[in-house]
């Protein structure tokens, strides 16, 4: 039952590129640690190929869709999610991450517009945990 003073707020969201950034970060700072460990050449090989294997495998858990309806957040992304409070927020630059009871999940700012995102920025910020 929804009332006039709370609309429902729709946000359809398009898949970010910051994933992957991510991915050749990730790989990128662990050729150090490849580099310095003490094994034969064919043992740094190995651990390589199977660093970027499982790179290639990895992903974070992004958000496609959130609805903002009664005070109640629903997120759709790999699963379906209703909060009615979030749980820890971490903004920092273009990346949001939420905490949810099924874990986290994350926001990039290019995978919807400013104006469309911005009701949601809101209402985890008021509803935030403080302590």
């Amino acid at each position: 039952m929804s009332s006039s003073l709370s609309p429902t707020v729709r946000a359809k969201l398009e898949p970010s590129r910051y994933p992957r950034q991510f991915r050749w970060l990730a790989g990128a700072s662990l050729l150090p640690v490849v580099w310095l460990v003490s094994w034969p050449w064919w043992g740094k090989g190995v651990l390589l190929l199977a660093i970027v294997l499982l790179l290639q495998r990895w992903r974070l858990a992004q958000i496609t869709e959130l609805e903002l309806r009664d005070s109640v957040l629903t997120v759709i992304g790999d699963q379906v999610q209703s909060l009615e409070k979030p749980g820890r927020v971490y903004r920092v630059g273009p990346w949001l991450a939420l905490q949810t009871p099924k874990g986290w999940l994350h926001l990039f700012e290019d995978q919807g517009s400013r104006e469309q995102l911005q009701p949601i920025y809101l209402w985890l910020w008021v509803n935030r945990v403080k302590g």
